[in-house]
C-alpha cells in the first residue's frame, strides 16, 4: 500500500512541475555578471542523456530574459565554436552549473579587454531573440555542441537580467499521469487486501439461530 501511495504522490509531483506548455521550468531568477556575456552549454538545461538520438528533435529548450534596467537584451544559441570565436578577447562568464530551484548559477569569468560589439549580426545564430522587455527563445535541440548567451544587445559589459530557463522532455506529462494511475490502483489493491481479512474475522452467530432481542415488556 505504501508503494501505491508513493507512486501516486510522485506522479502528482511530476505533473505539477510541468507548466501548461509542457516545460519543466526554473521559475524566475536574477542572473548578473560584470562581463559582457553569460555563456553556457545548452546541455546545462537540456536532457543529459548519453543517447543523442533521444535529445535531437524531441527536447526543447526555452530561455526567457528581460534586462533589469529596461534596456535591450539579446539571447542567442549557436555552435559552441562560433560563440567562442565571437567572444574571443572579450570578458565573458562561463557557467559551470545551473540550479533550477531557485534559479542560480556558478561560473568563471574569462578576462578580456575587447568590446565584442552587437551580437545580432556577428554570429550565425541557430536561434535568437532581442529587444526591450521580456524576450523568449524557444529552440528544438539539435545534435552537436551548442552554447547559449545572454547579453546586452549592444554588447556592453555588465549584464543583469530577470531570467527563466526551461526544458521540455518527451512524455514527461504522460509519465506523471501514468504514475498517478498506477499509484491509485496499487493503493486500492492494498486497501482491499486489508479489508477482506477483516471481514473474515467477524464473530459467528450464536447457537440456536438469530440473537433474541431482550424483552423490555416484562412478559
Amino acid at each position: 500500500m505504501l508503494l501505491g501511495f508513493g507512486c501516486a504522490v510522485s506522479g502528482f509531483g511530476t505533473f505539477r512541475v510541468v507548466d501548461s506548455d509542457g516545460y519543466i521550468s526554473s521559475g524566475p531568477g536574477e542572473l548578473t555578471t560584470t562581463a559582457a556575456a553569460i555563456v553556457a552549454q545548452t546541455s546545462e538545461i537540456e536532457d543529459r542523456s548519453d543517447d543523442p538520438g533521444f535529445r535531437e528533435g524531441k527536447v526543447r529548450v526555452r530561455i526567457r530574459a528581460a534586462r533589469s534596467d529596461g534596456g535591450e537584451v539579446f539571447i542567442g544559441i549557436a555552435s559552441a565554436e562560433a560563440v567562442e570565436a565571437y567572444l574571443r578577447g572579450s570578458p565573458y562568464e562561463v557557467v559551470r552549473e545551473i540550479e533550477f530551484d531557485p534559479l542560480a548559477y556558478e561560473g568563471d569569468i574569462v578576462p578580456g579587454g575587447r568590446v565584442p560589439g552587437s551580437p545580432a549580426e556577428a554570429v550565425d545564430w541557430v536561434a535568437s531573440a532581442s529587444g526591450r522587455g521580456e524576450q523568449e527563445l524557444d529552440w528544438q535541440v539539435r545534435s552537436g555542441s551548442h552554447a547559449f548567451v545572454i547579453m546586452n544587445a549592444d554588447g556592453s559589459a555588465g549584464v543583469t537580467v530577470e531570467a527563466n530557463l526551461a526544458v521540455k522532455l518527451p512524455y514527461v506529462r504522460g509519465f506523471g499521469v501514468a504514475l498517478m494511475g498506477a499509484g491509485v490502483l496499487l493503493l486500492t489493491a492494498g486497501l482491499l487486501l486489508i479489508a477482506l481479512p477483516l471481514r473474515g474475522r467477524r464473530s459467528p452467530p450464536s447457537a440456536g439461530g438469530e440473537d433474541r432481542q431482550p424483552d423490555v415488556t416484562g412478559t
